[in-house]
C-alpha cells in the first residue's frame, strides 16, 4: 500500500470504521499468510492474526502509531505474537525453507531443488531476510520493523543475503556475506 494512502487511512480510521475496514482488507491476507507460514496451523494462525488486528485497532485509536505506519506495526506485532506462541512450547516452521523465497527472475533461472539446497547453505538470519523481502513481499520499512533495525540496516542485510545466495548457487563464487 502506498505510504501516503496508508497514513491517510490511519488518520481517518480513528473516527471512520470504513477506513479501518479498508486497512483490514488490505493487510488481513498478508498478516495471516505471514503467520501461517511460520506456525503451519490454520487455527493458530487465525487466532494470532485476530489478536494482532485487535491490538492494532487499540493502538490506532490511542494514537500510538509512529508515522502512521500501521502495516509495519502489524507485521512487528504478528512476529512478536508468533515468537510468544513458540515460547509457550508450540511448534514453528523454520523461516526460509519454503519454496519461492527469492525474486522471480532469479528463481526462474534455478531448479527448485537447487534453490532449496542453496538456501540450506545460508545462515538462518540470511534466510529470514530473504523470506521477509521476497516471500512475504514486505517493503524495507516493514521488514526493518520486524527485525528491530533501520531501513538502511535491512537493505545492507538483504544485499549480503542475496550475495550469499548467489555464492551458494554459483560454483566457485566467493561468499561475501
Amino acid at each position: 500500500m502506498d505510504r501516503d494512502r496508508e497514513r491517510s487511512l490511519v488518520e481517518r480510521a480513528r473516527s471512520q470504521p470504513a477506513a479501518f475496514g479498508e486497512l483490514f482488507d488490505f493487510y488481513l491476507p498478508r498478516i495471516y499468510g505471514f503467520v501461517y507460514r511460520r506456525v503451519q496451523d490454520h487455527a493458530v494462525a487465525e487466532e494470532l492474526t485476530a489478536s494482532t488486528f485487535r491490538t492494532g485497532l487499540e493502538v490506532l485509536r490511542r494514537h500510538e502509531l509512529h508515522d502512521g505506519a500501521l502495516g509495519a506495526w502489524l507485521y512487528w506485532a504478528a512476529a512478536a505474537a508468533t515468537v510468544d506462541h513458540v515460547r509457550h512450547g508450540q511448534r514453528i516452521v523454520s523461516l526460509g525453507m519454503t519454496d519461492g523465497v527469492v525474486g522471480e527472475a532469479f528463481a526462474a533461472s534455478l531448479d527448485r531443488d537447487e534453490l532449496r539446497a542453496a538456501l540450506a547453505r545460508l545462515s538462518g538470519q540470511q534466510r529470514e531476510v530473504l523470506t521477509l523481502r521476497f516471500y512475504d513481499d514486505l517493503n524495507a520499512d516493514e521488514a526493518a520493523a520486524i527485525l528491530g533495525g533501520s531501513r538502511t540496516a535491512f537493505a545492507d542485510r538483504l544485499h549480503r543475503a542475496i550475495t550469499a545466495l548467489h555464492g551458494a548457487v554459483t560454483p566457485g563464487a566467493t561468499d561475501a556475506a
